[in-house]
């Protein structure tokens, strides 16, 4: 289980929450977004003590 934290665009925690997968993590943070529409939110994980952006991306590039 990991620690993962919603953060909004003006960089405030505005949830936390303790889950099994990063599949479960990445459906709660677009539920955990008040709006949609404005960019900015990002996810991190808590590994080692430290915070760090959460890919979501399984290493695809655009």
């Amino acid at each position: 289980m990991a620690t993962y934290r919603v953060i909004n665009p003006e960089g405030e925690v505005t949830a936390t929450r303790d889950i099994e997968s990063a599949g479960d993590a990445h459906a709660w943070f677009v539920d955990a977004r008040a709006d949609n529409s404005e960019l900015g939110w990002r996810i991190e994980v808590r590994h080692d003590g430290e915070w760090s952006f959460f890919d979501d991306t399984e290493g695809a590039s655009s």
